[in-house]
């Protein structure tokens, strides 16, 4: 990972007066409630030091964490439905949304701390369910392994789980390889 200083100093002064410009645009548009713009290589160091320290989000109890992806235009709606169904359910929840939005890309994590022990799979139903609707995936970046197996069929067809599993057959016919986890 490159350094911030590093980071500041390859980005030209018109990228970054284009990009204060697309904000100002983003927030005119009503695309983005607040923006934060580094105005010297030490807010550029503390805006990814905050980026960096997500294990904060563990400051209630190990959370349960979500990568996901979706449609850009989807996300409010998505993010709005998820948080209000998890209110519903349980009033004092803790959600974090953050990511690579712009990719389509989002981290949901969940804290436990207000959440019975067995919560898990009602809140894995209120996350994952949703992503069906808008042709979301219930991973977008780190895999599926184990955890979301069963989940899978939300952002895959039958067929392109078949393929998966052809494909996986062909390339580790002796199923040596990640033994039984996706498919």
């Amino acid at each position: 990972m490159r350094s911030a200083s590093r980071r500041w100093a390859t980005v030209s002064r018109a990228r970054r007066a284009n990009g204060l410009h697309l904000v100002e645009k983003a927030v005119e548009a009503g695309l983005v409630a607040d923006a934060v713009v580094a105005q010297s290589q030490a807010e550029v160091a503390a805006i990814w030091a905050l980026r960096d320290d997500v294990m904060q989000t563990a400051r209630w109890g190990l959370p349960f964490a979500f990568d996901v992806s979706l449609p850009i235009a989807d996300m409010p709606a998505y993010v709005e439905r998820v948080k209000a169904d998890l209110r519903a359910r349980w009033p004092a929840v803790r959600a974090f949304v953050f990511g690579h939005m712009g990719d389509g890309n989002l981290h949901l994590v969940i804290s436990p701390d207000t959440l019975p022990a067995d919560a898990r799979p009602a809140v894995e139903r209120i996350v994952y369910a949703p992503l069906q609707q808008v042709g979301g995936a219930i991973s977008a970046e780190h895999g599926i392994g184990l955890e979301k197996k069963s989940w899978l069929p939300i952002s895959r067809s039958p067929a392109e789980i078949a393929l998966m599993r052809a494909l996986k057959q062909a390339l580790d016919p002796k199923g040596i390889l990640n033994a039984g986890r996706v498919v």
